[in-house]
């Protein structure tokens, strides 16, 4: 899904809070609009400060090249069932309940 599906879908959600008379998502530092990059960036911030999973795992699970291209060269694997455990832990810190990492 590319991120201008992302961030349509986001800007409907957004018109659509705000016909029904609420704020909507909106950023505490700006009070603008949540967009899907800032969404990424709060999973990044998440992963590095309130958990211990490794960064290059958090940064597959944003699609983002990982080590020099001899490393890439050489990775083989994607980390899935790892990274289905941080994704749990991310829907649960999302939901406000506790996470496991």
């Amino acid at each position: 899904m590319s991120d201008m599906t992302l961030s349509a879908v986001m800007r409907r959600m957004q018109e659509s809070e705000i016909a029904a008379e609420r704020k909507g998502w909106l950023d505490p530092r700006s009070g603008s609009p949540a967009v899907p990059h800032g969404i990424r960036s709060t999973f990044k911030d998440w992963a590095s400060d309130r958990t211990d999973y490794p960064s290059d795992m958090s940064e597959v699970a944003l699609a983002h090249k990982v080590g020099t291209q001899v490393e890439q060269a050489y990775r083989r694997g994607d980390m899935m069932e790892k990274r289905r455990l941080m994704m749990d832990d991310w829907a649960r810190f999302v939901l406000g309940q506790s996470h496991s990492a």
